[in-house]
């Protein structure tokens, strides 16, 4: 199964943009609450994309939008303008190519890049 056929018929609409005005074109990517085994997010509050203690979430985005590579001065933006930090990003490869972008990305309310 390919993951980009899977991302564009079911993932959020999100594009990245940087301090610089930089704007990526619009792509599809998973965001969900970052959900612990421990079930200590159930104290969280409700968010349109699920339930979520503490703005953190799991992203999980094509391999053309490479996120390692970025710094904290770039944001995700969702089609609700919400702003997410990268806080950790690795590529899943499979025999040495990259298949997707794996993330830990956090809501943030600083400034906001893109106008």
């Amino acid at each position: 199964m390919n993951i980009n056929k899977v991302l564009n018929a079911y993932g959020n609409t999100v594009y990245i943009c940087g301090a610089d005005g930089w704007k990526s074109p619009l792509f599809k990517a998973f965001i969900q609450p970052l959900r612990y085994k421990n079930k200590l997010y159930q104290q969280g509050s409700y968010t349109p994309l699920g339930i979520n203690k503490n703005n953190v979430y799991l992203y999980i985005g094509p391999n053309t939008h490479d996120l390692t590579k970025l710094d904290k001065t770039y944001r995700i933006h969702d089609k609700e303008n919400k702003q997410y930090i990268v806080d950790r990003a690795e590529k899943i490869t499979v025999k040495n190519n990259t298949v997707y972008i794996w993330a830990v990305i956090r809501q943030t309310t600083e400034v906001q890049y893109d106008t």
